[in-house]
């Protein structure tokens, strides 16, 4: 699976880049977070990138050869997700975010998913004061549709339906 843009590609991530992978996950903004991750689950999620997996895909999202972060659709824990949707989330080294990488990634990975997996809606969620990627997430025409209590903190939720994007790539 190779999902290529402007500057971006979103490719599998390799088994050499899969240590490092984890050691960005225990180093991250804990705002960027939700709860407790399993390095053996981690990795074992990883070592499958590339492949849709009972609603999880990770992929790399690399600029000019060099991996740069992360994205994923996830099943979040403990709450039901209906047939065709799809959670994302996202995570770049933090000098390159600030770019529009975040933006391209997140645009790619939700056209994909519309397109290829037959996904209905596409959401993710994030700390209300991610100031950074709910931007991102209003550029590329999300809209805030949840707020809910999780890991004892409050999280915003911003989706898209398959209409309101198809509507938005025919104004593009």
């Amino acid at each position: 699976m190779r999902i290529q843009g402007a500057r971006l590609v979103l490719r599998p991530i390799e088994p050499s880049e899969i240590d490092a992978e984890w050691q960005e996950m225990v180093n991250a903004d804990p705002m960027a977070r939700g709860g407790p991750v399993a390095e053996d689950d981690f990795k074992a999620r990883l070592a499958r990138s590339g492949e849709m997996h009972d609603g999880w895909l990770d992929l790399a999202i690399e600029l000019d050869g060099t991996l740069i972060g992360r994205i994923q659709t996830f099943v979040p824990p403990e709450r039901k997700t209906p047939a065709g949707v799809f959670t994302i989330g996202i995570g770049l080294r933090k000098a390159l975010r600030g770019h529009g990488h975040g933006r391209e990634a997140m645009t790619l990975l939700t056209s994909w998913l519309f397109t290829e997996a037959a996904a209905a809606v596409v959401q993710a969620p994030t700390d209300p004061e991610n100031i950074a990627m709910r931007a991102v997430f209003e550029r590329i025409g999300w809209r805030l549709t949840e707020t809910f209590e999780e890991f004892g903190r409050t999280w915003v939720t911003y989706s898209i339906t398959r209409p309101q994007w198809e509507g938005l790539q025919k104004q593009r």
